[in-house]
């Protein structure tokens, strides 16, 4: 893909068919170790070979603390206690209102899982989302979770990503603020956005998940990514 980051060389690649939370399957396959939690509210995507991408207000709520990377007992993902500092955090001016929630924060220790990250449009592409959230109805709390969605992402220019759940609650809905947005060409995958919330409008029976759109801003992006993450 011309238009994506590489930020590592050992950068993680997702195959869709890997066995993850996927309308209720359990993460079972190492792949998703590039996702972490920022605090009990929020994650975050591994990016570089020791930045994590999220949102600003998750940092807000943890002020350079601690990300925890997700544990495999099993093989199956669990709730993780590794951890690793925050040192510094950058934040864009906010100029543009399609990404005015977003953060990349400098860790401790090095990590060598960088996502690549991407500017090309997600307009009627098929998505996916990773999280440490809760799945549809709440049941499976604290869990790091991998969901394509089955609408196509849209965009909307005074808002970002705007993805539709047809039911209002399927999805990722809870405790994924900051968690990465994926769009996916063959079975590889790159991260296009940073969960922000729902979109205006929204209610319980029309649900639309909005997310930070990194092309809004993917000169800082690229500008922070080199001089602090590789």
């Amino acid at each position: 893909m011309k238009a994506s980051l590489f930020l590592a060389l050992s950068a993680v690649w997702i195959p869709l068919a890997a066995q993850a939370i996927v309308n209720g399957r359990f993460a079972t396959a190492p792949f998703l170790k590039g996702v972490v939690k920022v605090n009990d509210d929020c994650t975050g995507a591994l990016i570089g070979n020791k930045c994590v991408l999220t949102a600003h207000h998750c940092l807000a709520k943890n002020r350079l603390g601690e990300v925890m990377l997700p544990e495999f007992k099993d093989s199956v993902v669990m709730e993780s206690t590794k951890k690793i500092k925050m040192v510094s955090s950058f934040e864009p001016g906010y100029s543009d209102k399609r990404c005015y929630d977003l953060q990349i924060a400098v860790l401790a220790q090095p990590h060598n899982l960088g996502y690549n990250l991407t500017k090309n449009s997600v307009q009627g592409q098929s998505v996916a989302v990773a999280g440490w959230g809760f799945l549809g109805d709440y049941t499976i709390p604290k869990t790091l979770q991998f969901l394509q969605y089955t609408a196509k992402a849209k965009f909307v220019p005074s808002e970002g990503i705007v993805v539709p759940v047809a039911d209002g609650a399927t999805g990722i809905i809870f405790r994924d603020s900051g968690g990465p947005l994926f769009v996916c060409q063959g079975d590889k995958c790159f991260v296009a956005g940073v969960a922000n919330g729902k979109a205006k409008g929204s209610t319980l029976v029309k649900t639309e998940h909005l997310w930070c759109d990194l092309r809004s801003n993917w000169a800082w992006v690229t500008e922070v990514v080199k001089a602090n993450c590789l």
